[in-house]
């Protein structure tokens, strides 16, 4: 069997509740109940049910705490989205997704492992064959992350994600 292969796009948005409930409301497939897989830790736990804006309110908290402290009114697109899709449909499992989630967050910068003060995020399972991961990129510290080619290395994280999967089915 091939390993799955991996499409990765990254975009920003102004706002991360619209962004979550058009996520959870328009997905591809009408048969396929989007779960919520994991947040940032301690974040809200995922076998909970949650109401999207209450999700948007606790993603958005460092943005609303920076305000304050800098004097400055935020930029726009402060919400950061990755939507992975792998073909064949039904190849990865919900750990598997898990497993690649995390592996884009910490290659991005969105949540480096061992990086206390990551920005917050949340990964959602849209579909069979897809997820989306939607994180702010203001740091829970108050900084920035440094996202410079986070598109680009999200995509090389689904490749290499690919690639060990492949080599473990040999």
């Amino acid at each position: 069997m091939h390993a799955p292969r991996l499409h990765c796009t990254v975009q920003r948005t102004e706002n991360t509740l619209a962004l979550l409930n058009s996520l959870f409301t328009l997905g591809d497939d009408q048969d396929f109940e989007p779960v919520l897989l994991d947040t940032w830790s301690p974040g809200p736990p995922a076998e909970e049910e949650h109401n999207m804006a209450c999700l948007a309110a606790l993603l958005d908290e460092p943005l609303a705490l920076r305000r304050p402290r800098t004097g400055r009114t935020p930029s726009k697109r402060l919400t950061w989205h990755c939507s992975i899709r792998s073909s064949p449909p039904a190849a990865l499992t919900e750990g598997d997704w898990y497993d690649l989630a995390l592996d884009v967050l910490d290659a991005t910068g969105i949540d480096p492992t061992g990086d206390s003060a990551a920005c917050r995020w949340a990964a959602l399972q849209t579909a069979e064959d897809r997820i989306d991961i939607v994180a702010t990129v203001v740091r829970q510290d108050g900084r920035w992350a440094r996202l410079h080619n986070d598109e680009v290395f999200a995509r090389f994280a689904c490749e290499k994600y690919s690639r060990e999967r492949a080599a473990s089915r040999r």
